[in-house]
């Protein structure tokens, strides 16, 4: 017998070569490294849906809250309404969960032809936002809202993301953030100037 062939017997009884053997046979937990394989993406994938879910229903909740006030508006229910605060605070009472108050940017702007309202906000436009990628529309607020004048009413919040790498496809432009952003165009009936009111 060649000294190979007493090699390769050597090698094929050793405790070695019958331990691989044993564990090329062997599958157990072939489960748990097909899930450890598997997992973390799937994690990852459902916690971006459930995040993402979550700010479609908060944006949908700013929507509902911004046409509300904005409903009050057309009606001359807000008549007391004399500072961009307090129209803040109009908001808040509204609001019960999901945003941080002091982070909502409000804007208002008052024609008398819906022609004649400036486009919305530009979201995309990086002029609207700061050096730090903190969005930062202009908010305006009239003097005053008169009978049968045209509203446009609009609401942004800054909405976290936590699971960043989704964040660019829901709002492109912010780093950790998605941009909510709604607007209300109603016009006002023709219910008593206020008194005191500049109002024809």
């Amino acid at each position: 017998m060649s000294m190979l062939n007493k090699i390769n017997r050597l090698l094929y009884k050793s405790r070695l070569v019958k331990n691989m053997r044993r564990f090329k046979t062997n599958d157990e937990g072939v489960t748990a490294i097909e899930f450890a394989i598997v997992g973390g993406p799937f994690f990852l994938l459902i916690f971006a849906i459930i995040e993402t879910s979550i700010f479609f229903f908060a944006n949908q909740y700013l929507e509902t809250v911004t046409d509300d006030v904005a409903r009050l508006y057309r009606t001359g229910q807000l008549g007391d309404i004399s500072t961009q605060d307090d129209l803040k605070d109009e908001l808040c009472d509204r609001i019960v969960v999901l945003f941080d108050c002091n982070q909502i940017k409000v804007s208002v702007d008052v024609e008398d032809d819906f022609r004649d309202l400036p486009p919305p906000v530009d979201t995309t436009n990086t002029s609207n936002f700061d050096a730090a990628g903190n969005f930062t529309p202009p908010e305006r607020f009239p003097p005053e809202v008169c009978p049968l004048n045209v509203l446009q009413l609009s609401a942004s919040y800054e909405w976290p993301i936590y699971a960043n790498y989704s964040a660019p496809l829901i709002s492109p432009g912010l780093n950790d953030s998605a941009l909510i952003h709604v607007t209300a165009v109603v016009q006002t009936e023709d219910f008593p100037a206020p008194a005191g009111s500049s109002c024809p």
